[in-house]
């Protein structure tokens, strides 16, 4: 008997898959306002936030992908004073829609999540109560603090509040900061040459009620749809980590949804595996436009959160080799995949000088089916060439075979 499933061509699953992620044409036409900003967020859910700043930070990386240039200044308005993102944790740590604030609630109230506990090194990360509540007192009487205070002996901590603390602070209470955190109690309020500010909870985030496990579990499957349009359930694990939901958990949460018509279940030629999407998004399938134009791709990106549905979609296999030893690195330390046309064309390694103000790219490697041709060569100059702009950079060092046209 005939599946009575709505089947799709791979190229209109990927297609979809780009017009959520903001990469249908990047770099083109849409500037980043603060209405785009948050257009953003709710599609792909979150923006991860990583301190490594070989090239730029990866929040600021990923928004320079799709929108170009921006003022990093006003990002950080948008979140920290006009508060339409908060910090929490979405894929590991992220910037999240105010929206989504309710759903965290009720991270923040379960926390630690189970997985936590039974871990090994829980034990030893775990903080006294004690701790606890030094860190949440040093907060109300001394207002917005960065993790280091928490560190400093007792007498530096006398002569810059000019007295009137009498408890040493330790590593325990910067960790307990970061439970503090997780928990929901402690907030990040703002950001000094991207160092964490911690205030208390209730003086930045909004009176939010705390969403129902049901509706914080139903989260990784809507809002991750939301972000990849048609997908598998081993496309969606750990998309999302909060929450981080075991293969059985998962399975209850698309039998629910499917069984109250909030996704649909879907056909993917060329595959026997069960998909699945939001039915308002297969009424624009048919209509998306090819996916047009070239950018770079931070490794933090959310295009490349789950490297399975990278791999099966896009037949591209991309691992960070940040802690892989030099000498046995394939590509480069910090590499940005290069989008082509919808396609992964192959592989840059940069490295930006903020001394001598440039920007260097170390190598570029095409993919095994892309042959280098003058169009391609001139997309990826012009890409670098963009990148170096948002980043400020003076001078530009290609790769010596890189450097003609």
């Amino acid at each position: 008997m005939a599946s009575t499933y709505p089947e799709f061509e791979l190229s209109q699953v990927v297609n979809l898959w780009f017009d959520r992620q903001g990469l249908t044409n990047p770099r083109a036409n849409t500037k980043l306002t603060k209405r785009t900003f948050r257009k953003h967020l709710e599609q792909t859910g979150a923006l991860q936030i990583d301190p490594v700043n070989v090239v730029d930070r990866a929040h600021f990386l990923t928004l320079w992908s799709r929108f170009g240039s921006f003022d990093h200044a006003r990002v950080d308005q948008w979140i920290y004073r006009d508060r339409i993102a908060f910090e929490y944790w979405g894929h590991e740590a992220s910037l999240l829609p105010i929206d989504h604030l309710a759903l965290s609630r009720q991270r923040m109230k379960q926390f630690p999540p189970r997985h936590w506990k039974e871990s090994s090194w829980w034990p030893r990360y775990k903080t006294t109560a004690a701790s606890k509540r030094r860190v949440l007192k040093r907060l109300s009487d001394f207002g917005p603090l960065e993790s280091a205070d928490f560190q400093k002996q007792k007498r530096e901590l006398e002569n810059q509040l000019q007295g009137g603390w009498n408890t040493s602070l330790n590593k325990e209470d910067k960790r307990s900061l970061q439970l503090l955190w997780h928990s929901g109690r402690v907030a990040i309020c703002e950001r000094r040459k991207f160092r964490k500010v911690y205030d208390l909870a209730e003086r930045i985030y909004p009176e939010t009620p705390i969403a129902s496990i049901s509706e914080y579990h139903d989260s990784w499957l809507l809002k991750g749809l939301a972000g990849n349009g048609i997908a598998s359930e081993a496309h969606l694990a750990n998309y999302f980590t909060a929450p981080n939901l075991d293969a059985g958990q998962r399975a209850k949460v698309i039998a629910r949804n499917l069984k109250q018509k909030r996704i649909v279940q879907v056909r993917v030629k060329g595959t026997t595996t069960p998909f699945f999407a939001l039915p308002e998004h297969l009424d624009k399938i048919r209509r998306l436009d090819k996916p047009n134009g070239t950018t770079l791709i931070c490794p933090f990106d959310s295009l490349l959160w789950q490297k399975k549905r990278t791999e099966d979609l896009l037949g591209f296999r991309y691992r960070m080799e940040i802690y892989v030893p030099e000498p046995k690195r394939q590509f480069g330390y910090y590499v940005l995949p290069i989008l082509h046309d919808g396609r992964m064309a192959g592989r840059l390694d940069p490295k930006f000088d903020r001394e001598n103000n440039t920007l260097t790219i170390n190598s570029i490697f095409l993919e095994p089916n892309f042959k280098r041709s003058k169009s391609l060569e001139k997309a990826i100059r012009q890409s670098v060439a963009s990148l170096a702009e948002f980043l400020n950079a003076s001078k530009i060092h290609m790769p010596k075979t890189w450097k003609s046209g």
